[in-house]
């Protein structure tokens, strides 16, 4: 009884490991009757952001995942041809400013008080502080991150205003009064210069109309 025993689990063990064997044999049958591994579509994939090497994964046939690094480039601004779509040259045209500003005297105004020698003056902090490199930079980030940003700058002013109000942070007193006055302005200054900032460069990211046909 014990000799058949035994026997029986033999077989049994032996029966499995062949069906294991099996299994694998016809895997590896298929996969190298086809050839190549054939790949389906990307599953996923990061396309936010600017230039930078993202992992893109793919799935292969028997369930896989293959791992690779990817490019993902960001679309270049075309700011001449966006500028020529907008039509800002026509638009200032039309809309006859200058020419009112001419009749109401106000460049002899600004030249009266020294504004145009003064913008003058102004013209090589524009190259000592890199303002155009500045903005040529700000081209290649989305603008819905300069509105975030901008936005967080308006608001810093009521909200330090709000809390103080609640109780939450105590009012400024002495000399801490104009400091506190700069930075609300400061801030909100910034804030608003960003926003218009942000609204220009996003009209500027579209896509060209003539790019799109």
């Amino acid at each position: 009884n014990l000799h058949l025993c035994i026997s029986a689990k033999y077989t049994q063990h032996m029966a499995t490991a062949l069906c294991i064997a099996a299994a694998v044999t016809a895997f590896s049958g298929a996969s190298s009757a086809s050839g190549v591994v054939q790949r389906r579509a990307p599953l996923a994939a990061v396309s936010m952001g600017g230039n930078k090497k993202v992992y893109s994964f793919e799935g292969v046939d028997g369930g896989l995942l293959e791992a690779r690094e990817v490019s993902i480039t960001k679309p270049p601004v075309y700011l001449l041809t966006r500028l020529n779509e907008m039509k800002v040259a026509t638009g200032l045209a039309e809309s006859g400013l200058l020419s009112a500003a001419e009749e109401a005297g106000v460049f002899s105004k600004l030249e009266s008080a020294g504004a145009f020698s003064t913008a003058e003056k102004l013209l090589p902090l524009v190259e000592k502080f890199k303002l155009l490199s500045l903005f040529e930079e700000l081209l290649e980030v989305e603008a819905g991150l300069l509105f975030t940003a901008a936005n967080f700058l308006i608001v810093f002013t009521p909200v330090v205003l709000t809390l103080q109000i609640c109780g939450f942070v105590p009012f400024p007193q002495g000399p801490v009064i104009p400091v506190e006055a700069l930075a609300c302005l400061s801030t909100g200054a910034a804030g608003f210069a960003l926003f218009a900032t942000a609204f220009i460069i996003g009209n500027l990211q579209e896509e060209p109309a003539s790019f799109q046909q």
